[in-house]
């Protein structure tokens, strides 16, 4: 029991810092999509043992595939640009590759288990080689941790090498590096920021450059890449109204966008549009300190406008642009009685997805690579699970065609990502 808490918990970090950073469930370069979209999840079983596997399925919820056996799959799930080979994380330290069938299942990089272990993985373009990002905690308040990154050729060639790692955190703090690592979309570079300073490298260690001064003292809230690898939208800043900045890695030059109060984000959550002209964010305008009121905004990064979406302060929770840049998927509602909503940015249209389903905890959604589905999780009672158990759900946009794609044995799903 102890170890399926541990477990759920650890979930539950990996699902909101993929709701944070928009990184795991990231493909690249996005290759032509068929109709028949595939969803890739994983669910974890009540055997002998608690199982997490990854599983596919068609989103008319047929032609269901197991890929993997007797493991514990964390959220992490990405796939290679041509859909043929996936890349997860099991039991939170050690990093897998496979094929599409499941097949050559290998073993590229194993943990070694430190505390508050975090791993993050990108494919680069080749698609010969996925990037690394390993974080960990200092063993106690006074020790250091450290955040590192490594490289893999994963046709089995050179092996993962450890491309160098620094000390972080402690007391006295190291001075090694100040932030975490942010890997950009196509895994071939690295931002972080040490001395006062942002600094780029690629992942394989050459090239280190300072590109410009930080903004101001703060830790950073929030650094995201645009889609396109060019530029870095930065949130940092005290307090829970935080302003955005834009970084031009090219020229290494740093905009303050937020030059009026409403263009500065609650709690420092952004989100790229997908072809990167626009920011969306939650801003509180100082209606309840706790951020149960809050309104989305979108921000035009080249001409620094900013337009309100939502005419009703709430309480929201994540931001997914839709592949077209035309819509956003929220979800609306305290933490167990949300509901699920899409919203045009031209015409403001609020559309509720699933209405026929009761109000409930939503863990986590995101639209399919072609903008014509949305999947999603929902928390549901059951006589077997009074606490609740996930489901998948897969719906149109606007609403249309719900379809369930759990099965009865499915105790908890996560980590649902689309097959290119």
């Amino acid at each position: 029991m102890m170890r399926l808490i541990k477990i759920l918990a650890l979930i539950l970090l990996g699902l909101l810092s993929t709701t944070i950073f928009n990184f795991s469930n990231a493909v690249i370069a996005a290759s032509k999509v068929s109709q028949d979209n595939r969803l890739t999840f994983v669910a974890t079983k009540e055997i002998s043992k608690y199982q997490s596997n990854i599983y596919t399925i068609k989103t008319n919820g047929s032609d269901r595939r197991q890929l993997t056996k007797n493991l514990n799959v964390y959220p992490t799930i990405v796939w290679l640009n041509n859909g043929k080979r996936l890349a997860f994380i099991n039991d939170g330290i050690d990093v897998y590759t496979m094929n599409v069938d499941g097949s050559k299942l290998t073993k590229i990089f194993s943990g070694f288990g430190c505390k508050a272990s975090n791993i993050e993985i990108q494919w680069l373009l080749n698609g010969q080689k996925l990037a690394i990002k390993e974080s960990c905690d200092g063993s106690t308040l006074d020790d250091p941790g450290s955040v590192s990154v490594y490289l893999s050729d994963t046709t089995g060639t050179q092996g993962t090498k450890l491309i160098q790692r620094w000390e972080i955190g402690g007391i006295p703090p190291k001075t090694e590096i100040s932030s975490s690592l942010y890997l950009s979309p196509n895994g071939q570079q690295v931002v972080f920021f040490k001395d006062k300073s942002i600094w780029q490298m690629n992942t394989d260690g050459s090239n280190l450059t300072e590109l410009t001064n930080t903004p101001g003292d703060d830790y950073p809230t929030q650094v995201i890449w645009s889609p396109d690898g060019t530029q870095i939208a930065i949130s940092s800043g005290k307090d829970n109204n935080q302003p955005i900045y834009l970084l031009n890695v090219k020229n290494k030059t740093l905009t303050n966008l937020s030059d009026e109060p409403q263009k500065t984000t609650y709690s420092g959550i952004i989100s790229w549009s997908h072809d990167g002209t626009q920011l969306a964010y939650y801003h509180d305008q100082g209606r309840d300190y706790s951020g149960k009121k809050l309104d989305i905004f979108v921000l035009d990064v080249n001409h620094k406008t900013a337009k309100k979406l939502t005419s009703k302060p709430g309480e929201y929770s994540e931001l997914q642009w839709s592949p077209n840049s035309k819509l956003i998927a929220f979800a609306s509602g305290d933490y167990s009685q949300k509901k699920l909503y899409t919203i045009s940015i031209e015409r403001l249209k609020l559309t509720q997805l699933a209405s026929q389903l009761l109000p409930s905890e939503v863990n986590s959604f995101n639209w399919s690579l072609d903008g014509k589905k949305i999947a999603f999780i929902k928390t549901e009672k059951t006589k077997k699970k009074p606490d609740g158990r996930s489901i998948l759900y897969v719906s149109n946009p606007d609403g249309s065609k719900l379809t369930k794609l759990s099965k009865s044995d499915d105790s908890y799903i996560y980590g649902q990502t689309w097959q290119p």
